[in-house]
């Protein structure tokens, strides 16, 4: 079964077990059974109570003796009270379960990326466009497979629990009619609400669970052509690729009607089991109608309360979807987050904090996949305690040199060394703090975004490093002070605080090698020049990289500059001296 841990970290990352999803919203999941409970009580309660209120009229009806004497009107109010908790129940269930699942899905989204964001990068060896082509996919089940695992609180773990109560409801109803009746009914109550259900989880768990890879599997199909549509058609290929999408079309349809056929059958056979049940009590009935045990009202009112449940009970035969599904889901979730064996090398020696840091980078050149400019035979020399401004116009690879640097993308030629190692046998999560210009606030509190960085990290560690960009007196006049909710996206800051914000998280978390892209932006010269005070001081014995279009306003002798030119080479000399001037 499945548990997220409430508190990931690097040696542990957050494993998701199914049966904390309850956990995880209990208050709401419990509004939630509540009201269904509620909904579904008044249904049954209908029901029973309108068949007998009709067949108690009706004989009523026939005797005048005791027409006078008929009480019309606290069933009539029963009847009304049933249909308003019906209604008003149907409606705060769904708010409720809604409300839930989306809380779950916004719980599960931050803890799993603060899980994903703690492990170790790792590129491989492939080209860089397969390796873009790999992560979007990858991208696309993640979103895909978080998004599946509410479905296994709203069309299993709910169900079951409605099922079950409301079963034990009419058998107890039974029960107080006549022991016969309850005896003559429950085998087939037991097979509809146990017995198939069961066997339908058993036979089709293993195919719910192959969905989402027989999903999958068509939508590569059709989307991997489309960007060579125009060379396939050319070559006459195209209906190659228009085959294959259809064979993986079929065969997902015939795996969708394999699952449905099987949960048909199941519901076709659990209402024949209600019938069977239905017809047991109409068998044993007729000795107690003959002894005045039983009246014909409340033996209608029994058949219909069985029938209703029937309703209750269907959704448990679909149920296996929802749980394979989902199950299927976490695995690969679990998958992302589990962190490979370190390699045993002769640098693990080396990734205790060392004294001194060393950045060597010699004829580096990169290019993101379908960019036309990169930079281009980069050598440079970094040590502990320099500052390197990188300028360059726009779409000249600054970025780009930085994403080599942080080891999110392998360079086409050249090398790059840290500390006379080659950089990608370094735990870059340990090593480097990388910000890049696109960064994530999530909707959570300001403290917990600023302790994606440092999960341990005190108040008075927020105050500093909130203090340092400029953001302490902001926070401290905000009502709720750390606790105030960012909103999603950080919709609730402004651009140049959010991105403080961002960079907050960078500094927290205390990294030797720090890479800054555009960090500056959208800042007045006042606050500016306290920023960059304040990483001067934070860095003072690692490695400083800015990518910025605006002044840093420090002294020659603090911060060296490389000036990219517009094809990605370098120029030899600056056009502005020590980052002075805005470009």
């Amino acid at each position: 079964m499945l548990r997220l841990n409430k508190t990931p970290s690097a040696e542990q990352p957050a494993t998701i077990r199914l049966r904390d999803l309850m956990l995880l919203r209990r208050g709401g999941w419990s509004l939630a059974f509540l009201l269904g409970a509620a909904t579904l009580l008044a249904v049954i309660g209908l029901l029973a109570i309108s068949g007998w209120f009709i067949t108690a009229a009706a004989v009523a009806g026939t005797m005048t003796a005791t027409a006078f004497g008929f009480d019309y009107f606290r069933p009539a109010a029963l009847i009304r009270l049933c249909a308003i908790v019906r209604t008003a129940g149907r409606y705060g269930e769904r708010l409720a379960s809604h409300d839930a699942a989306l809380g779950l899905l916004k719980d599960l989204r931050c803890r799993f990326f603060v899980a994903l964001g703690q492990k170790p990068l790792q590129v491989d060896s492939h080209s860089s466009l397969t390796s873009c082509h790999t992560t979007a996919s990858t991208m696309h089940r993640l979103v895909t497979d978080i998004d599946q695992l509410d479905q296994v609180v709203l069309r299993a773990l709910l169900p079951w629990g409605w099922a079950g109560l409301m079963a034990m409801v009419v058998m107890a109803g039974l029960y107080w009619l006549s022991d016969p009746l309850l005896w003559a009914a429950m085998p087939g109550l037991l097979v509809a609400w146990l017995g198939l259900p069961l066997l339908a989880l058993w036979r089709g768990i293993g195919q719910a669970r192959q969905s989402a890879e027989f999903a999958e599997r068509r939508r590569m199909a059709l989307i991997e052509p489309l960007p060579s549509i125009t060379s396939l058609v050319l070559w006459g290929r195209w209906a190659e690729m228009a085959q294959r999408v259809k064979y993986c079309d079929a065969a997902y349809l015939a795996h969708q009607e394999r699952q449905l056929l099987l949960a048909s059958l199941t519901t076709a056979l659990q209402q024949v089991a209600l019938g069977m049940s239905i017809v047991g009590v109409l068998w044993q009935a007729e000795a107690l109608l003959a002894a005045s045990l039983l009246t014909v009202p409340m033996l209608l009112a029994a058949i219909l309360a069985i029938l209703a449940l029937g309703e209750i009970l269907a959704p448990l035969t679909a149920s296996f979807l929802a749980l394979g599904a989902s199950l299927a889901a976490r695995d690969r979730l679990n998958a992302l987050t589990e962190t490979a064996p370190k390699t045993q090398t002769a640098t693990q020696g080396s990734q205790t904090t060392p004294l001194t840091w060393q950045l060597n980078i010699s004829q580096l050149t990169a290019r993101l996949p379908g960019a036309l400019v990169g930079p281009q035979r980069i050598s440079l020399a970094l040590t502990s305690g320099e500052i390197l401004c990188l300028h360059g116009p726009s779409g000249c690879g600054k970025s780009t040199l930085l994403q080599v640097l942080a080891g999110e993308l392998l360079p086409q030629s050249g090398e790059c060394w840290l500390n006379g190692y080659p950089i990608e046998q370094w735990s870059m999560n340990n090593t480097v703090g990388y910000l890049p210009q696109q960064w994530d606030l999530f909707d959570m509190s300001l403290a917990e975004n600023l302790r994606l960085g440092d999960r341990n990290a005190s108040d008075r560690k927020l105050w500093s490093v909130l203090d340092d960009l400029a953001l302490g007196s902001w926070a401290r006049g905000l009502p709720l002070g750390l606790e105030t909710p960012l909103g999603e996206y950080g919709a609730a800051v402004s651009g140049g605080q959010a991105r403080r914000i961002a960079l907050g998280r960078v500094l927290l978390a205390q990294r030797p090698i720090l890479l800054l892209d555009e960090p500056l932006a959208g800042l007045d010269a006042v606050t500016r020049r306290h920023v960059v005070t304040s990483l001067v001081r934070r860095v003072q014995h690692g490695i400083l990289v800015i990518s910025s279009h605006v002044p840093l306003e420090l002294p020659e002798s603090q911060v060296r500059t490389l000036y990219m030119q517009e094809d990605g080479r370098l120029q030899s000399l600056p056009p502005v001296p020590a980052c002075l001037g805005a470009l």
